[in-house]
């Protein structure tokens, strides 16, 4: 695969490296010293509403719904503590009041990428898992053949360790 088609096809992430890169130098920037509200606008537009709608509209066209939605609301919460972060020390009417949010939001991105890695652990490690499997749930290629290089080695150790063969 191109580099140009792995860009067009991760399109999002390249957007988001620019967008915290670009929200981290408005905040040093002494207009946005001088006006905190515009730049507390801005931050909440940004990562409140945008990157998390476009992060959606990314996520859609590879996982459903339900997965789509939890992570684009995470992905708002996570993006305004950062928001939270950038802003100077004791400006700010809104983000001071929504901080509570990263307290909710890391941890169930935290707890939605556990049930994924488990639930990819099982199948791995399970009766007959197949490379293709993997493939159409969203794992690259060659992760999914190291996932299950992995899981046969392990499966050796087991047997000769426990003395069991399978």
């Amino acid at each position: 695969m191109t580099i140009v088609r792995k860009l067009a096809t991760h399109w999002f992430y390249i957007l988001l490296a620019v967008g915290l890169g670009a929200a981290w130098h408005l905040a040093g920037t002494a207009e946005a010293i001088a006006a905190p509200g515009t730049l507390e606008k801005v931050f909440l537009f940004d990562f409140g509403i945008f990157l998390p709608f476009v992060y959606f509209l990314y996520l859609r066209t590879r996982n459903t719904l339900r997965v789509s939605i939890m992570r684009a609301l995470v992905l708002a919460g996570a993006g305004l503590a950062y928001a939270a972060y950038l802003m100077p020390e004791g400006s700010g009417a809104v983000l001071p009041t929504l901080a509570w949010l990263r307290y909710i939001a890391l941890p169930l991105l935290i707890l939605f990428e556990l049930g994924a890695l488990i639930a990819i652990t099982k199948y791995v490690f399970g009766a007959e898992p197949e490379k293709e499997h993997l493939i159409k749930q969203g794992v690259p290629p060659l992760m999914a053949k190291m996932m299950l290089a992995e899981a046969r080695f392990w499966k050796r150790i087991y047997s000769l360790i426990f003395g069991e063969k399978k």
